[in-house]
């Protein structure tokens, strides 16, 4: 059910506009642009965000291996996030239901990933900053693996807090071993994972359902683990070009405070988004009730779990405010931390498991049976149109490929309009990536490109800023290359100079 739930997700994600999130987006891409430049044979010279994508970068990487293409890795990528992303449900809810029939906590998992991907299919715009939150999980580089991690660190966390017995060492290693690994390569999960656990577990400390001494043991492994993870960032210097406190802009506080309600009104205008919305504050309410129950039972583990899915999503959104950050992405603890709370609802919906208990054994196996072939026939058929859909590469990204792999020339355009063109290249080398000024943009780009100091080709698309060409631009002959939405302005030869980098063009 749970792979069903995945491929039926990404066929959907495939078939929508959304879908150029997915194969397309200028972020997105990264793993392919970096495999490209290996493989190309250019020095690796990187410039990255303040998130490195360590083990975004490691499983594309693996999967590539297959040999499917560019865009068919990037499909079996989001199926395969989508699918790590149950089994740490499957966990967490082993974690909280340890006493309870697995059936229970099969379905637990269950209800949660189905709920995650109900509302990734309720999702279809291809706009990157909107508050379509769960289909993120499906791209390489939208902070998938920080949202697996947080997930895991959860069920760690919990089974901790919820005092295991015996030798339990490996626990404590795990923790401290995915909070220095999740902090390395993305400080954002100190501020969707690391405090908010705090935040929660110092309330239940505080209602005295766990001692203070376990509340610090706990805390001072997720701290160790978060401090070793920022002490070797060090190693990673050159190729961090912005790091976590410079994003912070607090002076604009103001405007992020009605930038988010107006992008909220906005996805409230379409059904899709007005029905997404309302699951959304739900499980976010359902979670408050259910950690205000479980410290009455003294319930640690679903303390925590239920807790983090109201601590998260207030966390979160008022941190983005307060920083003054306008992008959304950055938002994701709203929907995974309260769809969490779900692996809970055999113990929720107590009166649903005691009549599923008492239907006959034979009308079990033959609803067993149907299920199974259903998700049969659905994974089979996702998977067919996706190998389709796939084989087919978007033709204004293939036309721009063909001409310029055919010129042997290097030309240049802004970061949206090539990275898409550029990680469908054989030689990535030939489209450098420059600013609105024509100067160096390195900005999530191989810095060897740069090694080209003229161009004699520019790329453009359907971006609105305008563009500001060198001066010998405006007196050379050119010719113009029309490819869909973009736009091939060619000189016949290198002529065309790059200006230095510029500070302040870096987001």
């Amino acid at each position: 059910m749970a792979v069903a739930f995945a491929l039926l997700t990404v066929w959907h994600i495939d078939a929508t506009d959304r879908s150029s999130m997915l194969y397309y987006d200028g972020d997105s891409v990264l793993p392919a642009l970096v495999r490209g430049s290996i493989q190309s044979g250019q020095p690796q010279d990187w410039a990255l965000s303040a998130v490195l994508f360590i083990p975004e970068m490691g499983l594309y990487f693996a999967l590539s291996a297959l040999g499917l293409g560019i865009k068919a890795t990037f499909a079996l990528n989001a199926a395969v996030n989508l699918t790590l992303f149950y089994g740490l449900l499957r966990f967490v809810s082993g974690v909280v239901q340890h006493d309870r029939p697995r059936v229970h906590r099969v379905v637990g998992a269950l209800a949660a990933f189905g709920t995650a991907t109900g509302l990734a299919l309720l999702e279809d715009s291809p706009g990157r900053n909107t508050f379509e939150l769960a289909s993120l999980l499906a791209t390489t580089t939208y902070y998938s693996m920080t949202l697996l991690a947080s997930v895991a660190t959860t069920g760690l966390a919990a089974r901790l807090v919820a005092g295991a017995r015996g030798r339990w060492r490996w626990l404590e290693l795990a923790l401290v071993g995915v909070g220095a690994l999740s902090s390395l390569t993305n400080p954002l999960f100190l501020a969707w994972e690391v405090l908010p656990v705090a935040v929660v577990l110092g309330l239940i400390a505080w209602r005295r359902v766990i001692s203070w001494r376990r509340f610090a043991f706990v805390g001072v492994l997720l701290a160790a683990g978060s401090g070793l993870g920022l002490l070797a960032r060090v190693l990673f210097a050159s190729l961090i070009l912005k790091d976590g406190p410079s994003y912070a802009k607090p002076g604009v506080a103001g405007l992020t405070a009605i930038f988010y309600p107006v992008m909220l009104a906005e996805r409230a205008s379409t059904i899709a988004g007005a029905v997404w919305l309302t699951l959304i504050v739900s499980l976010i309410l359902i979670s408050a009730i259910v950690f205000r129950r479980s410290l009455a039972v003294r319930d640690a583990g679903a303390a925590l779990i239920s807790g983090l899915g109201w601590v998260a999503p207030l966390a979160v959104l008022g941190g983005v405010v307060v920083l003054g950050q306008f992008w959304i992405r950055y938002l994701q603890p709203m929907y995974f931390a309260p769809v969490c709370t779900l692996v809970l609802a055999p113990r929720l919906f107590v009166h649903g498991s005691a009549l599923i208990r008492r239907l006959p054994k034979g009308t079990l196996k033959g609803l067993l049976v149907g299920v199974v072939v259903g998700c049969l026939g659905a994974s089979a058929a996702a998977t067919g149109a996706l190998s389709r859909s796939t084989a087919v590469v978007d033709p204004d990204v293939r036309c721009v490929g063909t001409w310029v792999s055919a010129s042997h020339e290097v030309g240049a355009g802004r970061f949206w309009a090539i990275r898409a063109p550029k990680a469908f290249l054989p030689e990535p080398g030939q489209l450098v990536q420059v600013d609105s000024h024509f100067g160096e943009y390195p900005w999530l780009t191989d810095r060897a490109d740069y090694s080209s100091t003229r161009v004699s080709f520019v790329l453009t698309d359907s971006e609105a800023t305008p563009f500001v060409l060198p001066p010998v631009a405006q007196t050379a002959p050119s010719s113009t290359i029309r490819c869909g939405r973009y736009t091939i302005t060619d000189f016949g030869s290198p002529i065309l100079p790059i200006g230095p980098a510029t500070p302040d063009a870096i987001p």
